[in-house]
């Protein structure tokens, strides 16, 4: 027994080094099995932030609202008073009398209706083929007064531009202050503008106008 026991000391390394080789593969394929089967799997669910960044869109009406003329109001009636006398009884019974013949000069066929009046007919800026250009833009005079009070403002018109491109009809649609209107106006009045055309032929647009009162800084 103790000669086996000196026989195994005197190995050398190199001799136990096949089977050291093989005992530590096999004691690290064991333990991987081990591993592989033993544990479970482990799910991993994707990051999700605890808060979430929304952005909200707000809608700006930029529509304006058109501010329609109130109807003239009605002329008064005056009250027209007749006086017959007994002279002019006299004479309308002597006319009644009377027979009076009409020689007509003009035939008129009853089943045949006037023409109707012919209208010219308006267009609004987006509904014409060629839209209405600016040729000459006029700016309006600040108001001394709002000068210098220090006040600014806007005004919005709405003109009729004519088959010649010329202003015909100025409407106020919004003023921030009344001041502005006025001077809105006549420089309105003044623009040019290329005509409108809808099949090759000049008609009638409405174009709508911002006039910007604004203080040099």
């Amino acid at each position: 027994m103790a000669k086996e026991t000196k026989e195994r000391k005197n190995l050398t390394l190199e001799e136990e080094y096949g089977t050291n080789m093989l005992l530590s593969v096999g004691i690290a394929l064991a333990l991987f099995i081990f591993i592989f089967v033993g544990i479970k799997k482990v799910e991993v669910s994707p990051y999700k932030p605890k808060s979430e960044i929304t952005t909200i869109v707000e809608e700006v009406n930029t529509q304006v609202e058109e501010l329609k003329e109130p109807p003239p109001p009605p002329k008064p009636k005056l009250p027209v008073e007749i006086k017959e006398t007994e002279e002019a009884a006299d004479e309308e019974e002597e006319e009644e009398q009377e027979e009076i013949e009409f020689t007509p000069t003009t035939t008129f066929n009853e089943l045949e209706a006037p023409p109707p009046p012919k209208v010219e007919k308006t267009y609004e800026f987006f509904a014409v083929e060629v839209k209405p250009k600016v040729v000459k833009q006029v700016e309006p005079q600040y108001p001394e007064l709002a000068r210098k009070a220090g006040i600014e403002g806007r005004v919005f018109v709405k003109v009729l531009v004519n088959e010649q491109g010329r202003v015909d009809t100025v409407i106020v649609l919004k003023a921030t202050n009344p001041i502005f209107i006025k001077p809105a106006v006549a420089a309105a009045k003044q623009f040019v503008f290329t005509p409108g055309k809808q099949r090759d032929k000049p008609v009638k647009v409405w174009v709508a106008i911002p006039f910007i009162f604004r203080l040099e800084q």
